[in-house]
């Protein structure tokens, strides 16, 4: 019994270790103007078809995201992507393309990430589901993020 339980806790340290943390997301308080963790909410839909969206509770301004139900059917690449984005909103990039960069930055992609990364976006029109022309659709948003973040 104890050496099971030696090995599961030997097996949980290392798990821990192991596991690629998610990079830290703060933003900023809408009312106390304090820095804080981004509160990440999942679940929902939203109106104009977002896979997600930075913003802040109603009630004690809190910094949070909330990802939508479009967000769970995508490759987890993708949802890094969006939640990076999503975090460089709550940065301070309240443009688009600019969080796009941040996102790239944050990530810190390979090659072959990015490729498919940029696959992906291209691929699957990713805003063109959405009812707000985020700077072009598909590949011209990833052309314009890829001049801007990547020239």
């Amino acid at each position: 019994m104890r050496a099971g339980l030696a090995i599961l806790a030997a097996f949980s340290v290392y798990a821990l270790a192991c596991a690629p943390a998610a990079a830290a997301c703060y933003g900023t308080n809408s009312k106390t103007k304090q820095r804080q963790a981004v509160h990440e909410i999942y679940g929902g839909t939203h109106p104009k078809r977002y896979f997600a969206q930075a913003t802040h509770d109603p009630g004690t301004g809190r910094p949070q995201i909330i990802y939508y139900s479009r967000y769970s059917a995508v490759p987890a690449y993708f949802k890094g992507f969006v939640r990076h984005h999503e975090c460089c909103h709550h940065l301070g990039n309240s443009n688009e393309i600019a969080a796009n960069c941040c996102a790239l930055r944050r990530m810190n992609l390979s090659s072959s990430g990015l490729a498919a990364l940029r696959r992906y976006i291209v691929s699957r029109d990713v805003n063109s589901q959405t009812k707000v022309d985020y700077h072009g659709q598909g590949s011209a948003f990833w052309s314009k993020t890829a001049s801007r973040c990547l020239g």
